[in-house]
């Protein structure tokens, strides 16, 4: 970051290209509208270039773009339903989609061990979704995803705990409880 500070366009080309296209991805996991992505994609590399001077120091550049991007999307969410009218916004959506190479690994799975891992996906709040997204699929550690979801580190490790435990609780004790538990955790939020 201290070279985007001091104006070097290379080192906002190498953050863009290194961070955009995982920033976008995150962004679909809120919302299905890929002009609002892009729109705040674009609004947080604007600000990112007009405000260098201004940034603050930060050790994990992730954790900084992850924070800002999501501020402003769920800023552009809100503004966007606010304008629909039809729409309360109590809880925003955080999808998790499989991905191609999944669905193989998934096809390997018995009907009966996919279903329970639907199953117990399907129990979880948007909010613990984005948790274990966060600190598995992006292996943050509890600091940058409380700081990302605007919640205390102890609300955070309490959030992870009961998305666990529903897991655990939504499938079957057929003695592979704990390896489809990993699977599910290591391999399908990857996406």
């Amino acid at each position: 970051m201290e070279l985007v500070k001091k104006g070097d366009d290379r080192a906002i080309s190498y953050i863009y290209s290194e961070y955009s296209e995982k920033l976008y991805l995150y962004g679909l996991k809120f919302t299905a509208d890929r002009l609002l992505v892009e729109d705040a994609l674009q609004d947080l590399f604007a600000d990112l270039i007009k405000k260098r001077k201004r940034l603050g120091h930060t050790d994990n550049i992730l954790f900084y773009l992850l924070k800002s991007f999501k501020r402003k999307l769920l800023r552009k969410i809100k503004a966007e339903k606010r304008y629909k009218k039809d729409e309360k916004i109590t809880e925003y959506r955080f999808d998790v989609t499989w991905s191609i190479e999944h669905e193989l690994i998934l096809k390997e799975v018995s009907e009966q061990k996919s279903k329970m891992l639907l199953q117990a996906l399907n129990k979880l709040t948007p909010r613990q979704k984005e948790a274990i997204y966060l600190r598995f699929s992006k292996e943050l550690d509890y600091n940058a995803v409380a700081g990302i979801m605007d919640i205390s580190v102890e609300a955070c490790r309490n959030l992870i705990s009961k998305a666990i435990s529903t897991l655990k609780k939504c499938i079957d004790d057929t003695g592979q409880k704990m390896s489809l538990l990993f699977m599910l955790l290591k391999v399908s939020l990857n996406s």
